[in-house]
């Protein structure tokens, strides 16, 4: 089993969502809206201050030939948008 964590900058969802698209096992998500915090790009937190924020999609999967592509499919994203904040996490269980 493989627990893909993608932490983006809101305005790329769109983006992200299409870099995915064509994966099947990535058609089972969850996405938590409204994820506050600081990676390498300039905080998100939703305040005054540092009025943006981050989203959160969750994706499992069984192969890890969809994980590899889910993995690509949002770094491909990262490289189009390298100062918006966007990481992908594997976790293989």
């Amino acid at each position: 089993m493989n627990r893909i964590e993608i932490i983006y900058s809101q305005p790329l969802e769109e983006d992200i969502f299409a870099s995915i698209k064509g994966i099947p096992e990535a058609k089972f998500f969850t996405v938590v809206p409204g994820v506050h915090g600081q990676g390498f790009s300039v905080p998100k937190m939703g305040d005054p201050v540092w009025p943006e924020v981050n989203n959160l999609m969750l994706i499992y999967c069984e192969s890890d030939e969809a994980a590899e592509a889910i993995e690509r499919g949002a770094l491909t994203v990262r490289q189009r948008y390298p100062n918006e904040g966007l990481a992908v996490f594997r976790m293989k269980g």
